[in-house]
C-alpha cells in the first residue's frame, strides 16, 4: 500500500488506485496520515470534520466515517487502529510520500559535505515524490 500526499491525496494497493469519495473521509485519513503511528486523539478528527458545528453526537459520527473509510480502503482500512483516546494509521513509514520525503532529504542534508553526487540524488529521488 502506499499513501500519498504530496500533491493530491491518494491510495494505492495491489490492485491499482482506491476511490476516495467525499470530504469528511478524505479529511479524516490526511488527518491520520499527518501523524502516523501517533494516537490522534477523538475531539482532534471531530474538529477537523466538523469544525465549530459538529453534529449531536460527534463520538458517534466520528465512527461511522471511519466505518466508511475502512471499508472503502478494504484490506488497507485495517491500517486504521482503535487507540485510545482516538485512532492511529499504522504502518511503516516507507508507505507514506511524505515520510519517504523526509527520509530522503535528512539523507541527503548527513551526506552533503562527504558525497554530494549522493546527496543530489537522494534530493532527486524525494523531489519526484511531490506530484
Amino acid at each position: 500500500m502506499t499513501f500519498r500526499v504530496l500533491g493530491p491525496l491518494e491510495v494505492e494497493s495491489d490492485d491499482g488506485l482506491i476511490p476516495l469519495p467525499g470530504q469528511r473521509p478524505r479529511a479524516l485519513l490526511t488527518a491520520l496520515l499527518l501523524e502516523p503511528n501517533a494516537v490522534v486523539p477523538t475531539y482532534r478528527l471531530i474538529e477537523v470534520l466538523w469544525g465549530d458545528e459538529p453534529p449531536d453526537a460527534p463520538a458517534n459520527a466520528l465512527q461511522q466515517v471511519i466505518a466508511r473509510l475502512r471499508t472503502r480502503l478494504g484490506p488497507v482500512g485495517t491500517a486504521i487502529v482503535t487507540r485510545p483516546p482516538g485512532y492511529v494509521l499504522v504502518g511503516d513509514g516507507a508507505t507514506i510520500d511524505a515520510q519517504r520525503f523526509e527520509t530522503d532529504y535528512r539523507a541527503a542534508r548527513a551526506a552533503w559535505s562527504t558525497d554530494p553526487a549522493r546527496a543530489g540524488a537522494l534530493l532527486d529521488n524525494a523531489l519526484r515524490l511531490w506530484r
